[in-house]
């Protein structure tokens, strides 16, 4: 980073596509700091049009701006991250629910199909549209988040969950191998990345036009 600073001219937006690293730690060595800064889009690319914009502590709200503008200019849309933290938005929210899943299979409760099911014909349909605290302000009723809070929020405190992350012992994995093996039905992973992207095409038409009457 310090030879891209160095050689980059100095009103130019320098961004890693890191997933989970601070950038001021990234940028330590970095001339001209204050153009420096996290483009974090996600898989496939080419298809989803979110990208985290995290700062750095030098980074300035003149080059965070230049680079929103930029997203926006090639039909991305831009999730301003308030501060730098590790793993971010998204990857944070991806990884707890990893990490619960890989419980849960370890455990011998579900198959990777089970809970891949689990999310795509429940929450998942939902969370296309909208995230998941607009859907728990639905389950409040008319009362929005505050009944729903104050109806299922006790249950915060049921020891449901385990945020520790499970041992990938042997068995663990091999689990995980057979599963989604069983899963892929003998399609090749380009295969299955198509079917994905072609899905993502038509539910991205469909879903603008939902967008527009909720925003």
């Amino acid at each position: 980073m310090n030879t891209i600073g160095k050689y980059a001219k100095s009103n130019a937006i320098i961004s890693s596509s890191s997933s989970g690293l601070l950038p001021t730690k990234i940028y330590s060595k970095c001339k001209n700091s204050e153009r420096t800064m996290i483009g974090h889009p996600f898989n496939p690319v080419y298809l989803l049009p979110a990208v985290e914009i995290v700062p750095g502590k030098k980074s300035s709200k003149k080059f965070l701006k230049k680079a929103k503008d930029f997203y926006q200019s090639i039909s991305m849309n831009p999730i301003m991250v308030k501060h730098e933290l590790p793993g971010y938005l998204s990857d944070r929210l991806q990884e707890a629910l990893w990490r619960e899943g890989l419980h849960i299979i370890k455990e011998g409760h579900a198959t990777t199909e089970d809970l891949d099911r689990a999310i795509e014909d429940g929450p998942g349909l939902r969370w296309s549209l909208m995230g998941t605290f607009l859907t728990f302000h639905l389950a409040g009723g008319k009362a929005g988040m505050r009944h729903m809070l104050e109806q299922f929020g006790p249950a915060l405190k049921l020891p449901w969950t385990k945020l520790k992350a499970p041992t990938l012992s042997n068995k663990l994995i091999n689990r995980l191998v057979e599963g989604t093996k069983k899963q892929s039905k003998g399609k090749s992973v380009t295969k299955i990345s198509n079917i994905r992207d072609e899905y993502l095409v038509e539910l991205q038409k469909l879903r603008k036009k939902y967008e527009k009457k909720l925003r």
